[in-house]
């Protein structure tokens, strides 16, 4: 069985590769993926929302590069340090391509399973991520959005199917047209 560090260096070097065929080989039939409270309200759950998810990520930022810097295994839970590095091209989040360039420290916790990632927390700085982008009004935006609640924040996973985390955003057909 490879051990979590391994498991973790290959399911970054997918992504680093954007081949969402072997992300999410890299992860269980149940894999969580949580971003709360940064971009959503509710993580994903399964493999199906997780490629929706990939999919508007990658047209996003389509030169996307992680460089993980650090990643230490616990008993159960595992952790890493990368620096995430990408040019905002595509729409993301109703945001319109800036073009520009940005640079993110990411922090990110983890569980394995059965050789594959389970679980996966991320955690970074929006705020500095829509500075870097230009966006005055995406950062007021996230100044005046009301707080995730605690019950949001210890809620249940809901099953996304491939829909943003609030069920509110585009269907990944719409998505694809708007990329084009």
């Amino acid at each position: 069985m490879s051990s979590p560090q391994q498991v973790w260096r290959t399911y970054i070097d997918a992504w680093n590769r954007h081949d969402i065929d072997a992300i999410l080989h890299s992860v269980t039939d149940d894999f969580i993926y949580d971003e709360r409270p940064t971009t959503m309200d509710r993580p994903l759950q399964g493999r199906p929302a997780f490629r929706a998810y990939l999919e508007r990520t990658f047209a996003a930022f389509p030169d996307l590069s992680i460089d993980l810097t650090s990643c230490d295994a616990g008993s159960t839970l595992t952790f890493s340090e990368s620096v995430m590095r990408g040019t905002h091209i595509g729409r993301l989040n109703g945001m319109p391509a800036t073009r520009k360039r940005i640079t993110v420290r990411v922090a990110c916790v983890f569980e394995v399973r059965d050789g594959r990632l389970a679980h996966e927390r991320l955690y970074w700085d929006r705020a500095n991520t829509v500075r870097q982008l230009g966006r005055l009004a995406a950062i007021l935006a996230v100044a005046f959005k009301p707080p995730v609640s605690e019950a949001a924040l210890l809620s249940t996973v809901e099953k996304g199917e491939g829909r943003w985390p609030d069920g509110a955003g585009p269907s990944p057909t719409a998505t694809a047209a708007s990329n084009e």
